[in-house]
């Protein structure tokens, strides 16, 4: 695996997500604040990275539901699974899933998973974000 190429910058997050052009407001908006942002595709090259850079990230953001390689159906609960697969290791870095539409049951199993926010609202997402020093 090449050495991941992180710019200038006092933060740096995580993005997981199989579609790479998603949300270009949300993630500009932290490119502006000096946000350096490094995307994983699917849920296993994030723990690649997790693993290998534990300390460097400062947040996940992660979608709820994506595409894994190797499949052809969407993985629902992808965002929760990644939480839980992080918790293990790490119970101290903010993450958060950022997704179009949850239901109660949903807000339930990624609080019990450990995330730190679900949210559909951007403008939530923002305001947490900068609440965990982001």
């Amino acid at each position: 695996m090449a050495d991941v190429q992180i710019p200038e910058t006092n933060k740096i997050i995580l993005k997981v997500s199989d579609k790479a052009s998603t949300e270009h407001g949300m993630f500009n908006w932290l490119q502006e604040r000096g946000v350096a942002i490094v995307q994983a595709g699917s849920t296993a090259k994030a723990m690649e990275l997790l693993e290998r850079y534990q300390y460097l990230f400062d947040a996940v953001i992660t979608n709820l539901r994506r595409i894994e390689p190797g499949s052809k159906i969407k993985n629902n609960n992808a965002g929760i699974e990644l939480t839980q697969q992080i918790r293990r290791f790490n119970q101290k870095i903010p993450i958060f899933i950022y997704t179009l539409n949850i239901d109660h049951a949903i807000r339930v199993s990624a609080k019990d998973s450990g995330v730190t926010v679900i949210t559909t609202n951007p403008i939530e997402l923002q305001d947490a974000l900068k609440k965990y020093g982001v």
